[in-house]
């Protein structure tokens, strides 16, 4: 079987990237033969020998992208043509996939968040999108409340809430790596993901502050990219230092991925990441919370958002109100007040981890691509 999968690009370089490397890889493993067309000319190093088309406009390049990117449709028919099935990973691209398939080859298309809504909430780009995402044999969606709202907007075809998106083997294993001297001292609560305000660094950094009334020697971590927006990271050290706790606070910039980042995750007491809805900008579903649960540390997120996909209220960690220190707090002083707790959470979320796993979604996106196929 060959399946072309349509993507911004094959390296692991965002969520969409990312998503593509590691379905396409996998598929290839079980036997499956990955067809590549993207934007982008680089190929990750797991992909190496696997037919690759870099013929695709490249995403957000001025007005009417969409439009424009139907100009390619027959040169991607071309390529579809040869395939047995087309997996759209990346929603911008749904009408050109949609145009440029021919009938006969069974359309499936992965839905994360943003793009899955903004399309539809917009008149003009509706008309495009909402017959292309219609079109789909199989709509594969990242979470239950993405799947929702999509649902709240137009009328959708079969449907399959499909999470996942760890390696849970790295993250079980200890890992060595340069930390302060603090760590394993005192306790210390870490973020992952750009600081900027929809991941609601905000948030965490308040609900710090309370929690430090029952825990004076409190840290708070944060990793992610720092630049791309400055104002929002400047205000966190302003109020940090308003509270006086700056020497607590600690942004350390991005984490080499399977070295520090690991380490980091597995010797915090807590992870969080109360991320805020911005509109239709929303977290899908967040792949770090499932970074946090392999390495067996309990999970603080929020409610109305994909992370509750991803974390079990109660018993991988806690879902929070959006926006809300004080609930956010509650749920930090309740792990770290509890050792027994903490632990069982850190024995459930590897458990869910595993769940949630590359592996397993691979293994069901083979078998969906089998079930179209013989249809």
């Amino acid at each position: 079987m060959r399946v072309c999968y349509i993507s911004s690009q094959a390296v692991a370089a965002d969520g969409w990237g990312r998503y593509t490397v590691e379905v396409a890889a996998g598929v290839r493993e079980r036997g499956i033969e990955p067809v590549l067309v993207t934007a982008r000319n680089e190929l990750d190093p797991r992909l190496e020998g696997v037919e690759h088309h870099p013929v695709l406009p490249p995403l957000f390049s001025g007005r009417a992208t969409t439009l424009r990117s139907l100009l390619y449709a027959s040169a991607l028919r071309r390529i579809i043509r040869s395939c047995d099935v087309v997996h759209c990973i990346v929603e911008p691209y749904a009408p050109l996939t949609a145009w440029a398939r021919p009938s006969r080859i069974p359309f499936i298309l992965s839905v994360f968040g943003t793009w899955a809504i903004r399309p539809l909430e917009s008149r003009t780009q509706r008309v495009l999108f909402a017959p292309a995402f219609r079109q789909a044999d199989r709509i594969l969606s990242i979470s239950a409340f993405t799947r929702d709202w999509m649902a709240q907007l137009i009328t959708l075809p079969n449907v399959e809430v499909l999470p996942g998106g760890v390696h849970p083997e790295p993250f079980a294993q200890p890992v060595e790596a340069k930390m302060p001297a603090w760590i394993g001292q005192e306790p210390v609560v870490f973020s992952v993901g750009a600081v900027k305000q929809r991941k609601g660094q905000h948030i965490a950094l308040e609900a710090v502050a309370i929690a430090r009334e029952k825990f004076p020697t409190l840290h708070y971590a944060m990793a992610g990219n720092l630049h791309g927006s400055p104002a929002f990271v400047e205000r966190l050290r302003h109020r940090a230092e308003e509270l006086g706790i700056e020497e607590y606070v600690h942004f350390l910039g991005q984490l080499p991925p399977y070295g520090g980042l690991i380490a980091w995750y597995q010797q915090s007491d807590v992870f969080i990441l109360p991320s805020v809805n911005q509109g239709s900008s929303f977290e899908g579903l967040g792949f770090v919370y499932l970074e946090a649960e392999a390495a067996g540390t309990p999970a603080i997120g929020t409610l109305n958002c994909g992370a509750t996909e991803a974390i079990v209220d109660g018993e991988t960690g806690f879902l929070v109100p959006q926006n809300d220190p004080q609930a956010a707090a509650d749920a930090l002083i309740k792990i770290l007040g509890d050792s027994a707790l903490r632990a069982r959470m850190g024995k459930a979320a590897r458990a869910h981890a595993e769940q949630l796993s590359w592996s397993h979604l691979v293994d069901r996106v083979v078998e969906i691509y089998h079930e179209v196929t013989a249809s």
